[in-house]
């Protein structure tokens, strides 16, 4: 119950960023802090997955937008993520791509 706003939060966004190219946004900016901020909410309640799938559609709106700090700092949150759910493999491939 407590995450019900995030998870409905988290749908929007997804929807949203399903489809290819820029997001028509107000700010992409504001969104790429949403979504920074959706994923951090998601780890602070211990919901690892939902965090994860937050900080994949941050790296994908960052790379969309150019933002190259904002993709590394999604890939090293998800790196650091994958590595404490005991994915080495799959962290290793995030840093590779």
């Amino acid at each position: 119950a407590l995450t019900k706003s995030l998870d409905e939060a988290f749908s929007l966004w997804k929807q949203l960023l399903d489809h290819p190219g820029i997001p028509s946004v107000r700010s992409p900016e504001q969104t790429v802090t949403s979504l920074h901020l959706l994923a951090t909410l998601y780890q602070l309640h211990a919901k690892p997955l939902q965090a994860l799938e937050s900080f994949l559609l941050l790296r994908s709106l960052c790379q969309r937008v150019g933002d190259i700090p904002g993709t590394a700092g999604a890939v090293s949150n998800l790196t650091r993520l994958l590595l404490q759910l005991e994915c080495p493999s799959h962290a290793q491939v995030s840093l590779e791509e």
